[in-house]
């Protein structure tokens, strides 16, 4: 049965696994937040910032691109 829900709705979940693995159609639905700081990842963030900066629309197209990849992961597990 589907019910109707506030879309303004939002649901928070903390896991204390070290690396939670989530199945393909969930990830491309949420927003997973990793606070396990490394140095190669501190480096992913600050370059983006950068990136932001100096070429928006090239941040922009890589936002893009990572979207329709969690969709491309989600479609191939559901034809599998």
């Amino acid at each position: 049965e589907e019910k109707d829900f506030d879309p303004k709705f939002q649901l928070y979940l903390q896991s204390k696994l070290a690396n939670p693995h989530y199945r393909p159609e969930i990830a491309a639905q949420c927003t997973i937040i990793n606070f396990i700081v490394t140095p190669s990842g501190l480096e992913d963030q600050i370059l983006a910032m950068v990136v932001n900066v100096e070429k928006p629309e090239l941040e922009q197209s890589k936002q893009v691109l990572v979207r329709k990849q969690n969709e491309f992961k989600v479609t191939l597990a559901q034809l599998e």
